[in-house]
């Protein structure tokens, strides 16, 4: 927020240096953005007189001027312009002065004579008429000669001034207006704040009798004041408003205008003024906005309406944008001779939304959107009235339109000096924060060590005894904490169980040559389509985000592996030959629908493959080699995933529950990605995997005995899983069996048709003794008893 110094010591006491003022706002919690000192832009410009001019004798346009400048001596400057005349007062540059637009003048000759300076044009010093009047006229700029002849031209234009531009926190409504930021800077300072004067005179007559308002929406608008004034003379602002406005950033207009503009910046309440006779029925009427409906704002754009839109109506038509902006049929215009003015509150959100929607931000629109006080809608509208009083603008009404139902007490906060003191680390008497309290306008009192503070209404983030505890220690001054070793006993932190298998599991892929990714947790609501799922599948019940940044993240994902295919399409459709991608993250269901608590966050890790090499087995020994690093001890069957190809993929069980399913993509899924290679993916569910309690390693010494290798070929369904198999020998070698083998599957023409031949290599080792021939043949007879009560026969 852009402030005039000189407008903040209307109401304050300033003495010190600018920068060490600035500083002291930043310690109370100000940040000072920037400091700019508007008499920087020129210097050794004076208020000069004309005494004489002559034409230049070697010129037809060029004219000698015998300046009077203040310095007690004539001083003669050439001009080419062809307005300037004997008495007339300009600005003059002289010797070594700078002007706003870079310009550096010296002493010179033009046509053999000398000119000591130069007379200065209005676009030559960067002025526009609302800066000084007559400043966009073609030629000299010629001055009112209100001034002593030698004034430095920049106290004409009141440029001995700083701006200073406070960086409002969004939790201090209160002061986004320069009372506001005075009442704080008379409590850094220790001085007297000086609130401006809302006394006015009324005219007689009364509102009621011209004016009818009603207020629909309550909620949207719980306080709405109007006034009325009559035989209004449109004019310039004084000086001093508008270098005030223009300081801001604000372009004068008029002075009723300016005076609502003035006022929203001094004290943080917009305001709006219509012209009375473009109100229909001189009925003002508070409601939403009826869908479709248009209105022409003061910026010349037609916007269309929804019914949640708040809208200041008469009685035909939308007048007003409510806390945005007015509509052009009711500016204030040169010819307007009754005004209706309007201070009221408006609910933040609903402006928010409104503006947002319309793609408007106004001054108006970013004060309601931080929160006005409902409080300070009268005082605004009394100080309006007190400046149109004082500059004789109008004639005022008598009574006053007023629209609440009910307006709010101060709350009462308490807390402990000695709580305080323990928050802060401080011993700050408790005599020195009644103080400090005090001038915040806290309303604080003190009984023994109890404060008690009687909280208004525009100070909504002060909630708790931490707030009043900010509040005095920032004007106390950050500069008394002392800084203290630290103490306490140092506690020596742990992994927990589930971050060292993931570290494990990282460890086991990446040494594997996979490279690990990050995806969003939100993705399009549409992704999960191309995954063909089952109409009652629960992954289709996502949980749609209430504002989403856009479609694409409109909801939070129940499964890894769309964000997996799109990664491995990117890579794809980039030339990457290969990738092999990993992603830990989380999937998140809902217990029930509709929302009644947090979904349930489960730790899900997904991988992706392709390129010359890849194939089911080979995504198959990577998650052999993470279910190992788990400890966990799983089994393997087809599985139905509609996204997988349905004549390659499985799905991994422990126990009963299913913890994995992994296998190509099919063929349709992946062309949807706009992949024409296989490529292949799985998806792991963690928080199964987590819950396994590791077996303990035990060490052996290397085997004394000799092995015995047994290979078994078999014949068995197409259907049969090698597992189930590989099972059934184990069981029946017992404790004699060390390890089983795969080395061959077969399906062909020497075989029946649906048939397929396995072969296994069993190693069988006593711990004890070398095997005789006749537990060799007891452990065989087992093992093929097993094989065929799960469906096999030797091969003859």
């Amino acid at each position: 927020m852009k402030i005039s110094l000189n407008w903040l010591k209307r109401y304050v006491d300033i003495t010190l240096p600018v920068q060490e003022f600035c500083d002291k706002m930043v310690m109370a919690g100000f940040e000072v953005e920037s400091i700019e000192n508007l008499a920087d832009t020129m210097d050794n410009v004076v208020v000069a007189q004309i005494k004489k001019i002559v034409p230049h004798p070697d010129s037809d346009h060029l004219q000698i001027c015998t300046m009077d400048v203040g310095s007690g001596e004539d001083v003669q400057i050439i001009t080419g312009a062809q307005n300037v005349f004997e008495g007339a007062f300009v600005p003059a540059a002289l010797h070594n002065s700078h002007l706003p637009n870079g310009m550096v003048i010296k002493n010179g000759k033009l046509r053999g004579l000398p000119s000591n300076g130069m007379l200065c044009s209005g676009e030559e010093l960067c002025l526009k008429d609302c800066d000084y009047p007559g400043a966009e006229v073609n030629g000299i700029m010629i001055l009112k000669g209100d001034y002593p002849i030698g004034t430095d031209l920049r106290e004409v234009l009141g440029l001995f001034d700083y701006v200073i531009d406070f960086k409002i926190t969004a939790n201090r409504p209160d002061c986004q207006s320069v009372l506001g930021v005075a009442r704080e800077v008379s409590v850094v300072l220790k001085t007297e704040f000086r609130a401006p004067s809302c006394d006015y005179r009324v005219s007689g007559g009364s509102i009621h009798d011209i004016m009818k308002v009603d207020v629909l929406n309550v909620d949207c608008c719980p306080r709405y004041m109007g006034r009325a004034v009559r035989n209004l003379k449109i004019a310039e602002s004084p000086e001093w408003m508008k270098r005030c406005l223009k300081a801001a950033g604000m372009r004068p207009i008029n002075n009723i205008v300016d005076i609502t503009n003035f006022v929203m910046l001094e004290t943080g309440q917009p305001m709006h003024a219509f012209d009375m006779r473009d109100i229909a029925g001189h009925h003002i009427i508070v409601r939403n906005a009826d869908a479709g409906e248009h209105i022409v704002t003061l910026d010349g754009n037609d916007h269309e309406l929804t019914a949640e839109m708040l809208v200041i109506a008469d009685a035909e038509k939308p007048s007003c944008l409510a806390g945005i902006m007015g509509g052009l049929n009711s500016e204030i215009k040169d010819d307007t001779v009754d005004l209706f003015l309007e201070s009221a509150k408006f609910r933040r959100d609903n402006v928010r939304r409104t503006s947002r929607a319309l793609g408007l931000r106004t001054e108006s629109s970013g004060r309601y959107e931080r929160g006005t006080d409902i409080n300070n809608v009268e005082f605004a509208m009394n100080r309006a009235l007190a400046l149109i009083d004082e500059l004789g603008c109008g004639e005022i009404l008598d009574g006053v339109i007023d629209k609440n139902e009910g307006l709010p007490e101060r709350r009462e906060l308490k807390a402990t000096a000695s709580s305080i003191n323990a928050l802060l680390g401080l011993d700050i008497p408790a005599e020195t924060m009644l103080d400090i309290l005090c001038r915040l306008d806290l309303q604080a009192t003190l009984d023994g060590d109890m404060l008690t503070c009687r909280i208004p209404s525009i100070r909504d983030d002060i909630e708790g005894r931490a707030d009043l505890a900010e509040e005095v220690m920032r004007i106390y001054g950050y500069d008394h904490i002392i800084g203290t070793p630290m103490t306490g006993t140092v506690c020596r932190g742990n992994i927990l169980p589930e971050r060292k298998k993931n570290n494990a599991m990282k460890q086991v892929l990446l040494g594997n040559g996979l490279n690990e990714i990050t995806t969003y947790s939100f993705i399009s609501s549409k992704a999960i389509d191309a995954l063909h799922l089952n109409a009652e599948d629960r992954r289709l019940q996502q949980i749609r985000l209430l504002n989403p940044l856009g479609e694409e993240y409109s909801v939070m994902r129940t499964q890894l592996v769309t964000s997996m295919l799109t990664v491995l399409a990117t890579n794809y459709n980039n030339k990457n030959e290969a990738a092999r991608l990993f992603e830990i993250s989380k999937r998140f269901v809902a217990k029930e629908f509709p929302l009644t608590e947090q979904p349930q966050e489960l730790a899900t890790m997904c991988i992706g493959l392709y390129g010359e090499g890849e194939d089911f087995f080979t995504l198959k020994g990577l998650l052999e080699q993470v279910l190992k690093v788990c400890g966990a001890v799983c089994r393997y069957e087809r599985s139905d995933e509609p996204y997988l190809h349905p004549g390659r993929q499985a799905k991994v069980l422990l126990g009963d529950a299913t913890v994995a399913v992994f296998g190509e993509v099919h063929p349709k899924v992946a062309q949807a990605y706009g992949i024409d290679t296989r490529c292949y993916v799985a998806e792991l569910k963690l928080d199964a995997l987590y819950q396994v309690v590791q077996k303990q390693i035990l060490y052996r010494p290397l085997p004394k005995f000799p092995p015995v290798l047994r290979d078994f070929a078999l014949l068995c369904t197409a259907e049969t899983p090698v597992g189930t198999l590989e099972d059934a020998i184990r069981e029946g070698a017992g404790k004699l069996c060390e390890k089983v083998e795969l080395f061959d599957v077969y399906e062909g023409s020497q075989i029946p048709q649906g048939m397929k031949s396995v072969a296994f290599r069993a190693v069988l080792r006593s711990a004890e003794a070398t095997l005789t021939d006749e537990q060799i043949e007891r452990a065989t007879a087992k093992i093929i008893k097993k094989l065929e009560a799960a469906g096999a026969t030797l091969r003859q």
